[in-house]
């Protein structure tokens, strides 16, 4: 008579879900070096040169202090010269001729469309990347820029379509329209999922399905470490933090398991950069009256 063995326990399926922005993005970040390391430092290396053209086109030019007598011939003066260029240029205008107009628009619209397709490339290599991190596999910067070109005009719609919808929303005094960005931020990475590629209005309806219930943790997540880094890193978070909240909240989400709350961090982080305006004004005011005392 033989004794029957026992029954191992069943494996618990249930993903342990995790809700703390800063983990979510180096979780995301450190999964980024580990399976798509060209892509890491390619998004590094553009984050800093996005970050670094921002400051440098900010100029500082110094006005020297004017008399109160002078004031109102320095207006007089300034608003003919004002008055005269502005002749000036309506004189130009005036002797283009129709066929000139035609290419001035010809160009700008080659212009316009290059810089969209640029930025959709760059948008589209750090969404493919994330997508196929979130499924544990490996991408190089080369398969990442090569798919997103093989897919560049469907993707490029997907940014139109999501760009439209947030303008849409953001006429309804604007915060509104920062709402819906965070809840649109999946779309793109649902574009590329090898599992159910979606286009269109479907990969924006896939990630408001994501996203619901997970607002906070969403925004905090691909926000917090970039105030951090004071933006250095944008882009190198975006994806990392992406790729970590797709394959989360499409677990919780197809298996209608409800999103965890939000973690305290998250709630943080929402109310960090009105905290940090505050400061801004109050350091103002501070060196402003520490002027006028020393004057």
């Amino acid at each position: 008579m033989t004794s029957k063995q026992p029954v191992p326990p069943k494996k618990s399926t249930k993903i342990a879900y995790e809700n703390n922005p800063f983990t979510i993005a180096t979780n995301g970040i450190s999964a980024l070096f580990n399976l798509a390391k060209g892509v890491a430092i390619f998004l590094i290396v553009i984050s800093i040169l996005g970050a670094f053209s921002g400051t440098s086109s900010q100029s500082n030019t110094a006005v020297a202090p004017s008399s109160d007598s002078s004031q109102t011939n320095s207006k007089e003066e300034l608003q003919k010269a004002t008055d005269k260029v502005i002749s000036d240029i309506n004189a130009e205008l005036a002797k283009i001729s129709t066929e000139e107009w035609i290419l001035f628009g010809a160009m700008a619209f080659v212009i316009v469309l290059a810089a969209i397709l640029f930025g959709s490339l760059l948008q589209g290599v750090g969404a493919y990347t994330a997508a196929r991190v979130s499924r544990g596999h490996k991408v190089t910067l080369k398969e990442a820029f090569r798919e997103t070109l093989n897919r560049i005009w469907p993707f490029v719609w997907l940014n139109i379509i999501i760009g439209v919808k947030t303008l849409l929303w953001t006429l309804l005094f604007i915060i509104p329209g920062f709402v819906m960005s965070v809840r649109y931020s999946l779309a793109k990475v649902a574009f590329f999922d090898e599992k159910k590629p979606l286009r269109g209005n479907a990969a924006v309806k896939e990630s408001l399905a994501l996203t619901k219930g997970a607002w906070l943790t969403t925004f905090a997540s691909q926000v917090l470490f970039s105030i951090i880094t004071l933006g250095m890193l944008s882009r190198l978070v975006e994806t990392a933090a992406q790729s970590v909240l797709y394959r989360q909240l499409s677990e919780l989400t197809h298996n209608n398991e409800l999103k965890p709350a939000a973690h305290p961090l998250s709630w943080f982080t929402l109310f960090l950069p009105f905290l940090l305006f505050v400061l801004l004004i109050g350091f103002v005011v501070i060196v402003a009256l520490a002027a006028i005392a020393l004057s």
